[in-house]
């Protein structure tokens, strides 16, 4: 006799058996897959540019170390870099959106814009490179002659908001040569390999190819040491022009950025100047990777501020650049 308990027991067994075999054929259970976060790196110039290849060519590394992470180079040309700023300082806190920023650069550009309040606006999240200032001139140039100005050839100089420009507002008493400006960093060089300068004052990284093909020599360093690369050559300090100037590379968010954000975009910097490939590639352009974190950078921006802010009230430069 077929009770209503051996029924109710042969349909979970049943049950149980059916449930098995489905177990038995269907597929694994696989995770689902994390997409990238999409970040944008906002960059205040035209592509194509020098300063819009350095930023492409850094942004892999940002991905890289930042894990996850999708970085879209944006191009906002405008008030000589600072329209970028602006947009940034109204990006959302997450941190999805940063942006390049490069100093003195960025900060002569708010200095003679009056748009210093501007920056109180961005948070500097870290460095990753350098590029000191350095003085060339044709091979066979001796820096006494030049202190002497025996022909009566200029000093020639970038745009006045470059680093080499704003550091040669400090050669002006010991090394008393007029000092000429030109359009680009490229000019200035190429006005120094053809002599139509006595010499000029660019970044390493600007007179590199000419110093390796002999075409320029390197007369000392507006740095507080000596170059790795050139440690033969001493700096103007040494040779009694204290001067030091040099462009300094970085990241920027906006100042209400989450710092738990803050902090991974820092971390992820410092991992990228210490990334074998970065440094590879820094050796090979004159550069020097160097991590400043935000505090150390932003001491050095507010030395630089005050020093520009003065200079602009005492001696204001001629405003260039769109």
């Amino acid at each position: 006799m077929t009770t209503r308990r051996t029924l109710l027991g042969a349909s979970a067994l049943l049950a149980t058996g059916a449930g098995g075999a489905q177990g038995q054929g269907a597929a694994p259970y696989v995770p689902p897959t994390l997409r990238p976060k999409s970040l944008t790196l906002l960059v205040g110039a035209a592509g194509g540019s020098a300063t819009d290849l350095w930023v492409r060519g850094f942004a892999p590394f940002l991905e890289r170390h930042l894990k996850l992470v999708q970085v879209q180079v944006v191009n906002r040309v405008g008030e000589g870099g600072l329209a970028v700023m602006r947009d940034l300082a109204d990006a959302p806190a997450d941190g999805s959106v940063l942006a390049y920023a490069v100093t003195p650069v960025l900060l002569a550009r708010a200095v003679e814009r009056n748009a210093a309040a501007l920056l109180d606006r961005i948070l500097f999240l870290g460095a990753v490179t350098e590029e000191p200032v350095a003085l060339v001139a044709t091979p066979g140039t001796e820096l006494e002659a030049l202190r002497n100005r025996p022909d009566g050839r200029p000093l020639g100089l970038p745009p006045p908001t470059s680093p080499s420009a704003i550091a040669a507002a400090d050669l002006a008493a010991s090394l008393p040569m007029e000092q000429l400006h030109f359009p680009s960093a490229a000019a200035a060089r190429q006005a120094a390999m053809a002599g139509n300068v006595a010499a000029a004052l660019v970044t390493v990284p600007e007179a590199l190819t000419a110093v390796r093909e002999e075409k320029l020599v390197l007369l000392g360093m507006a740095a507080q040491a000596r170059h790795p690369q050139f440690p033969d050559v001493p700096t103007l300090a040494e040779e009694g022009l204290p001067v030091n100037g040099a462009l300094r590379r970085g990241i920027a968010a906006p100042a209400r950025i989450a710092p738990e954000a803050a902090a991974r975009v820092a971390r992820a910097l410092q991992a990228a100047v210490a990334d074998p490939e970065f440094l590879a590639q820094a050796e090979a352009r004159g550069i020097l990777p160097q991590f400043r974190d935000g505090p150390a950078w932003a001491a050095l921006i507010g030395q630089d501020m005050g020093e520009l802010r003065s200079r602009w009230e005492t001696s204001p430069w001629q405003v260039s650049g769109g």
